[in-house]
C-alpha cells in the first residue's frame, strides 16, 4: 500500500512520493513559478511586493523560490539574508563563505578509522570474491 500523507497546502490526502505536497498543489506552484520568473525576466529590478501584487503568488512562496534556488534576485530587489551570518543574498538559505564553513565543520565532524580498522588490502584471489548476477 502507498504511504499516503495529507498535503501541506490543501490538506487532501495523496500518495506521498517525496514531497509534502499533492500532485495539483505541486502543479499551482509550477505554475506559480513560471509566473513569476517571467515577470522578473520582463521586469529587472522589480521588488518582491510588486511581483507579487502583478503576479498574484504570495510574497512567502516568492521567497521561497529564491532560498530554494530556483530564482536569483539578480532581476529582483529583495532584501534575502543569509540566515547564519545575516548578509544579503542572492538565492539560496547560506552565504557562499557560510556554506563552505558548514561543509568543512560536517567534514571535520566526521569520524576518521583509526590504524588499526582500515581497509584490508585487496585480496590476491582476484576471481573468486566476485559477485555475480544468476541468469535466467
Amino acid at each position: 500500500m502507498a504511504n499516503l500523507r495529507n498535503c501541506s497546502q490543501c490538506g487532501k490526502l495523496f500518495p506521498y512520493q517525496g514531497r509534502n505536497i499533492c500532485g495539483k498543489c505541486l502543479e499551482k506552484e509550477e505554475d506559480d513559478f513560471q509566473l513569476v520568473r517571467k515577470y522578473v525576466r520582463d521586469h529587472p529590478g522589480a521588488g518582491v511586493i510588486e511581483v507579487a501584487e502583478e503576479t498574484k503568488v504570495e510574497e512567502d512562496k516568492i521567497l521561497q523560490f529564491l532560498r530554494d534556488g530556483r530564482l536569483q534576485s539578480k532581476g529582483l530587489t529583495t532584501s534575502l539574508v543569509c540566515e547564519r551570518c545575516g548578509i544579503v543574498i542572492s538565492t539560496g538559505r547560506w552565504c557562499e563563505k557560510c556554506t563552505k564553513q558548514v561543509k568543512a565543520e560536517i567534514q571535520g565532524a566526521a569520524p576518521s578509522k583509526p590504524a588499526s580498522q582500515a581497509e584490508p588490502a585487496p585480496s590476491k584471489t582476484r576471481g573468486k570474491d566476485r559477485m555475480h548476477v544468476k541468469g535466467d
